[in-house]
């Protein structure tokens, strides 16, 4: 099985994910026109030649490294969503689980990994349509979600502008975490930004859901 096959299953070794967290670092230091596929595989603590069996270039580790992320962390948040019929529980799971996996990120000290490839996609053009690929996928996921739950809205035709408000939101709440705003503020953020949602559905939220908190960890 191929490495991108690997990566496609969700599941990756720990050595390549710790070649994929290595060249992340070594982008920011060294940056990414400068470096090359040796200095990621000492940094790695494997040989350039070894890298070199996997990925033919480090646009193509990046682009790997870079889905591989999505994947890892998308799936949980796919997950959350997939568990609820209602979309107001559906956009308060994503919501919920994009905070807990950004905030876990930083204390990993992995807060800037997902930045950096976004970065990278402005220059490089391979990575840009891989990230494209990425975000397509991400954004027609939770436009499904809203097609799926459309007679919850008092309008349909409100359905891509809502989708598109929280795919803002999961952006600004990640710059938010990324800048040290503790993980807590950032619930009752999300919280608030739900209340926007209400607005637009027939029957508000869900009486299960009504005064619903995430717990601190």
């Amino acid at each position: 099985m191929k490495p991108c096959d690997k990566i496609e299953a969700g599941n990756v070794s720990p050595e390549a994910e710790r070649l994929f967290d290595q060249c992340v670092k070594v982008f920011l230091l060294k940056g990414y026109e400068a470096c090359t596929l040796d200095d990621i595989g000492k940094a790695a603590g494997c040989s350039g030649d070894c890298v070199k069996e996997h990925f033919s270039s480090k646009q193509e580790l990046a682009a790997a490294a870079m889905r591989w992320y999505y994947i890892k962390y998308s799936r949980h948040m796919r997950t959350e969503m997939a568990m609820h019929q209602d979309i107001y529980s559906a956009m308060e799971a994503v919501l919920f689980a994009f905070i807990e996996i950004s905030c876990d990120q930083v204390h990993a000290n992995k807060g800037l990994f997902v930045r950096t490839f976004i970065d990278i996609s402005n220059v490089d053009d391979f990575v840009k349509e891989s990230f494209k690929e990425l975000q397509d996928d991400w954004e027609h996921q939770v436009l499904d979600k809203f097609k799926q739950c459309q007679l919850e809205l008092k309008d349909d035709a409100d359905i891509e502008v809502l989708a598109h408000y929280f795919l803002t939101v999961i952006e600004g709440l990640y710059e938010m975490i990324k800048y040290g705003t503790p993980c807590d503020l950032m619930y009752k953020v999300a919280i608030e930004s739900l209340g926007v949602l209400e607005l637009h559905m027939k029957n508000g939220q869900p009486k299960k859901k009504k005064g619903s908190k995430k717990k601190s960890k």
